[in-house]
């Protein structure tokens, strides 16, 4: 990733290596590695599409933040705050062209398509969120068509990556599991939005609540406030009424209940390593999907 960031112009490299440390988790990169480590074996290429993936990621997340005017990501102050909002757009556009000219140095056009296609998705994942924001009538069908294109999309194509040289039925299985974990992830993250520690997250939270997005815990709660569900409607994206919606979702069982939904993603990702050859390799991916739910909320 640093290799590829690299840039001639002094200016540049060093706004680039000011960056420090922008990667997180690195769970698409992971996702590839351990897929390839489970069928056939890890290539050079591998490394080159997870560093990819994670490139277009940081990209989503350096334009995320600016869009919810958040101050901390990864317990750093964000990139629009350091260094103002016009460097932060062109930063994510950096990250997004060169996570493309990435994978199309490898020369095959599939790869390039997939990554271009999936890229599409997630725009439009992520223009779907702003448009149902504050929209109490959303459906859990339509959550979930948000966070497969803002976020599972991505991990999907990851395990696909990963699956390159392994067969048809292989290849499918790997994306099922991308995909679960990818929407297990984004439900957890929702979750996690309802922390009382920003400081053990390593963001800013509440964020979600003040632009109004209808996650799952929202959903939930609504689900089950009967006849105080217009209040809680009133408060979807009000500062001060998001404190007090987010108190009756802590308080409440909306989280639980959203963190089943979450675990259930899980076991539709065990299910689908199902198809891959029992081994260690198998058994790390199993770890990573059980780690998605065990994040700490």
């Amino acid at each position: 990733m640093a290799s590829a960031l690299a840039s001639p112009e002094l200016k540049v490299d060093g706004l680039i290596r000011d960056l420090g440390t922008f990667h997180g988790k690195m769970l698409r990169p992971a996702l590839v590695l351990l897929v390839a480590d489970a069928l056939g074996g890890i290539q050079p290429l591998h490394h080159q599409l997870g560093a990819a993936l994670e490139l277009i990621h940081t990209a989503t997340l350096i334009h995320d933040d600016l869009i919810d005017d958040a101050d901390t990501r990864r317990s750093r102050p964000t990139a629009h705050v350091r260094f103002g909002n016009t460097t932060a757009i062109l930063l994510g556009d950096y990250f997004y062209t060169h996570a493309f000219h990435l994978v199309a140095s490898l020369r095959d056009p599939h790869l390039t398509e997939r990554l271009t296609a999936t890229t599409n998705i997630i725009c439009g994942g992520e223009l779907h969120q702003q448009l149902a924001a504050r929209d109490t009538t959303i459906t859990e069908a339509e959550y979930d068509r948000i966070i497969y294109g803002k976020t599972a999309c991505l991990t999907e194509l990851a395990a696909e990556f990963g699956a390159a040289q392994g067969s048809a039925t292989q290849r499918q299985a790997a994306a099922r599991f991308g995909a679960a974990c990818g929407m297990a992830f984004q439900v957890v993250d929702d979750c996690l939005d309802f922390s009382d520690d920003p400081e053990k997250v390593g963001k800013s939270l509440g964020t979600d609540l003040e632009c109004g997005r209808m996650t799952l815990p929202v959903i939930r709660l609504l689900e089950t406030a009967g006849p105080r569900r217009a209040e809680y409607e009133r408060l979807i994206g009000d500062r001060q009424g998001s404190v007090l919606l987010a108190e009756a979702i802590r308080s409440g069982g909306a989280l639980d209940a959203a963190r089943q939904t979450a675990r259930q993603h899980v076991d539709l990702a065990l299910t689908a390593l199902e198809g891959f050859p029992a081994g260690p390799a198998r058994d790390r991916l199993a770890d990573l999907a059980r780690f998605i739910v065990a994040r700490d909320f």
